[in-house]
């Protein structure tokens, strides 16, 4: 499968207001999930941050192992350090090695630094390809961004950011119970101040996000589906955010089957996405895949959908590739339904080329058939002028 058909999440809230500045503000509760009021998950406390932040932080080293052997620390230098390095992001040759305490000092630094909020993105983003960290390293760093916020106050911005980013990391490490428990804590607190309507929305897609990955399509389907009606109407269908709502819509329909839903909707999109996002983001690139996978996965597809869905695939890998690299995750993920699409090609292709054949046998067989009944006709009118003729000579 496509990378993208796991879904795109959406991005950390770095650009949000603080929720302090929405008190008592209306609300979305018809649209959110009726009065939905969550526990804090065990794994939220602050006396587990430590513990589960040592435990990432090895799990993403382990991951990380065979690709950083041998390599140093960019923001350090020290190669020798025993906590390990890792590299998770886009960054290619010998570029993007670090220590994660590393990586987490230098976005403590930026987002104290930062007066607007926009420090944050350093906890998500690396500062030298400008690309989101992923797997494992996504993982450990939400863990380490939750340790260092956690004992800020409820509606702080940055503690909010903070949990946002560490439901987000869960489910690129792909423990999605403990994403989704994470994902709801959040909406419940935007739920209890008030928060603004991009808010609710924002967070209701994550929580589809993780319905989703856990196989839930139906529930997934039918928050995604209200996401993305709102987006419309709060953003317009031009919005970046409209356009990830829609991504992620689409990505619903196909797992359910409705293929034809899934690309009229992605028919509609794509375009926009291409003038306000332009060929290269990674929102045009996941409209567009999504799209292929509707064209190959439907089981009424055409020769022309699947040499369609082959040719936008292959536009989308080289993308990518110049993009992320080729061993980012969106890239592995395009180039894997490349090869399923190819697959499907050639095997319709092929039954193509034995339907046609077996068509040509029996129109062989069936002319066959009309010329010996027509010799037989013909012997039988040769038997009877022959007749005649010994009949003409007798008399």
């Amino acid at each position: 499968k496509c990378h993208f058909k796991h879904v795109l999440s959406r991005r950390t809230a770095a650009h949000l207001l603080p929720l302090s500045a929405f008190v008592g503000s209306p609300s979305i509760a018809a649209v959110v999930m009726a009065e939905l009021v969550v526990a804090v998950p065990p794994l939220l406390r602050a006396d587990q941050a430590e513990q589960r932040y040592n435990e990432a932080v090895q799990a993403a080293v382990e991951k990380c192992a065979a690709d950083t052997a041998g390599r140093t620390c960019f923001i350090c230098m020290d190669g020798a350090a025993a906590e390990g390095l890792v590299r998770g992001c886009a960054c290619r040759g010998g570029a993007g090695y670090a220590h994660l305490s590393c990586l987490a000092r230098g976005a403590q630094v930026a987002v104290e630094r930062s007066a607007d909020g926009l420090g944050f993105e350093r906890w998500h983003k690396c500062g030298l390809c400008e690309q989101r960290y992923h797997g494992d390293v996504k993982c450990a760093l939400g863990w380490a961004c939750w340790k260092t916020y956690v004992g800020r106050p409820e509606t702080d911005e940055v503690r909010v950011h903070a949990m946002a980013f560490l439901g987000n990391g869960l489910s690129a490490a792909k423990y999605h119970d403990e994403a989704l428990s994470v994902k709801e804590a959040l909406l419940s607190t935007y739920r209890r101040v008030g928060a603004p309507e991009g808010h609710m929305l924002g967070q209701m897609g994550e929580i589809a996000t993780s319905y989703h990955m856990l196989g839930r399509f139906e529930t997934s389907n039918r928050l995604y589906r209200d996401v993305y009606s709102g987006r419309l109407r709060l953003d317009g269908e031009g919005h970046e955010e409209t356009l990830l709502a829609a991504t992620n819509y689409a990505t619903a329909l196909l797992a359910l089957g409705r293929y034809e839903e899934g690309k009229s909707l992605l028919r509609k999109t794509i375009p926009a996405s291409q003038r306000t996002l332009g060929e290269s983001n990674e929102i045009t690139l996941g409209l567009r895949c999504n799209y292929a996978l509707a064209l190959y996965e439907d089981p009424d597809a055409t020769l022309d959908d699947l040499s369609e869905a082959v040719t936008t695939l292959e536009d989308a890998r080289r993308i990518a590739r110049r993009v992320f690299g080729g061993t980012h995750p969106h890239t592995t993920g395009i180039d894997g339904a490349l090869q399923n699409a190819r697959a499907a090609l050639r095997a319709l292709s092929s039954k193509a080329t034995e339907d046609a054949c077996s068509r040509l046998r029996e129109e062989i067989a069936r002319l066959k058939a009309e010329n010996a009944e027509l010799r037989g006709e013909q012997m039988d009118t040769d038997e009877d002028e022959e007749a005649e003729d010994s009949m003409e000579d007798v008399a």
